[in-house]
């Protein structure tokens, strides 16, 4: 009787387990079907419910946190760039203001300052008589550095209350400034010429440093494109140290994310992160993908993009993108052991990088989450600049471009469920 007894309620454990199961795939239905969605307390909530019941372990990011993380649902950049041409030597600077705000309301701006040092040359033969006719291929090569400090608010009025007094500091003018005003010190003083405000402690810095390649392709070698590779580090003042690759073009596609399709190859960008804690432990594994949105893609809706110019080189243009972020959690043991092999044959074995970035991929859709979000954005420019050539070639010019991202919609993927919609991930 007893051994009859638990085979019963072992059944019975089973039976529930399915139909908690059906229940799910009723929600996902109703949820693809509706505008909506489910709050992230939900899709936690589910989690558990199916853990608890097949007597299985939740992840830990799940059994810790009722809620998901915040969604960043507006980005805006402002960058000034500056660069000149001396023969074959071409130098660039550049000041960037980044405002993102989260679902819960904060809202982070960080300050960056970049510089970049190359070379450019190309080959070919043309003539214009009316129209050009003729090919010219050129290349270039240059080693890229920055800096920056971010800070968060809780609300909006603050951020932009910070922006006003400090914002001129990603400027070229404001930097300009900034150093004038350091070389003079003791001169400028005594004029009454006073420093501009000296930025507050920040709640996090990064540094970082890498390469990049550009070629405009001609002579029947395609349309060409670009590449480049940035390493960094930012750490937050608690001590939480996160290292970063940053790759252009789809470089995580041998990792087999699921809802990768939704990015296309054109103006991509992947970046891998590895996050540790004050004392050296391991946390998390993140892989970002990000690219323009290829037609409806995973969360619907049409992108649209167009093109205005005139006044010679200001532009504006609307399109979509496709954002796809996935995270680990590095406190298992094999989960960890798969991470640090990726990262040993990014240092030491890049022979190895294909099978071993498979190997974390999988491990990734099986055990991670993956949150997906579709942005529209806007965008706008104004360039001014020229060349001249007399034996050595001469030039230079200033950019100024402001890109506004705004969430259009959010899901995200938990251990053993499929994406569903993020509610709470809404622009007020």
């Amino acid at each position: 009787m007893r051994h009859r007894s638990g085979g019963e309620e072992g059944q019975a454990a089973n039976e529930y387990v399915a139909l908690l199961a059906i229940v799910a795939s009723v929600l996902v239905a109703l949820v693809a079907l509706s505008s909506g969605g489910v709050g992230s307390h939900v899709l936690a909530g589910i989690q558990r419910g199916l853990c608890a019941i097949a007597g299985s372990a939740c992840p830990r990011a799940v059994v810790e946190r009722d809620r998901l993380a915040a969604c960043p649902i507006e980005r805006r950049v402002s960058e000034e760039r500056l660069s000149e041409t001396i023969a074959s030597v071409k130098l660039g600077s550049t000041g960037t203001l980044t405002a993102v705000r989260g679902s819960d309301g904060r809202v982070t701006v960080t300050l960056s300052d970049g510089s970049a040092a190359g070379i450019e040359g190309g080959a070919g033969a043309w003539v214009a008589l009316g129209r050009r006719v003729g090919e010219e291929a050129k290349a270039g090569a240059a080693l890229v550095w920055g800096s920056g400090r971010s800070w968060t608010f809780p609300d909006a009025a603050a951020a932009e209350r910070f922006v006003a007094r400090y914002g001129n500091k990603a400027t070229m003018r404001g930097k300009l400034l900034d150093e004038v005003r350091a070389a003079c010190s003791i001169l400028c003083d005594a004029l009454g010429w006073r420093p501009h405000p000296q930025l507050p402690e920040p709640d996090e810095v990064h540094a970082e440093g890498g390469a990049m390649a550009t070629l405009s392709g001609a002579f029947g070698i395609g349309g060409g494109g670009d590449a480049s590779a940035v390493v960094g580090r930012r750490v937050r003042r608690d001590g939480e140290t996160t290292w970063y690759l940053r790759l252009s073009g789809k470089a995580t596609a041998e990792l087999g994310l699921p809802g990768a399709e939704a990015v296309t190859a054109a103006g991509g960008q992947a970046l891998l992160s590895y996050r540790l804690d004050a004392a050296g432990r391991p946390l998390a594994l993140g892989v970002t993908v990000a690219g323009e949105a290829a037609g409806r893609g995973a969360l619907g809706g049409e992108g649209r993009r167009r093109a205005v110019r005139g006044g010679g080189k200001a532009s504006s243009n609307r399109g979509g993108i496709v954002e796809l972020e996935a995270s680990l959690d590095l406190g298992d043991p094999d989960d960890r052991a798969a991470a640090a092999a990726l990262l040993d044959a990014l240092r030491s074995k890049p022979t190895a990088l294909p099978r071993r970035a498979a190997a974390l991929g999988a491990r990734i859709v099986q055990r991670g989450q993956i949150d997906l979000r579709r942005y529209a954005v806007t965008t706008d420019g104004t360039r001014f600049g020229g060349e001249l050539a007399l034996g050595v070639k001469v030039g230079g010019s200033f950019e100024r471009s402001t890109k506004g991202l705004t969430l259009l919609g959010a899901a995200t993927r938990l251990p053993g469920l499929p994406f569903l919609a993020r509610d709470d991930c809404r622009v007020a």
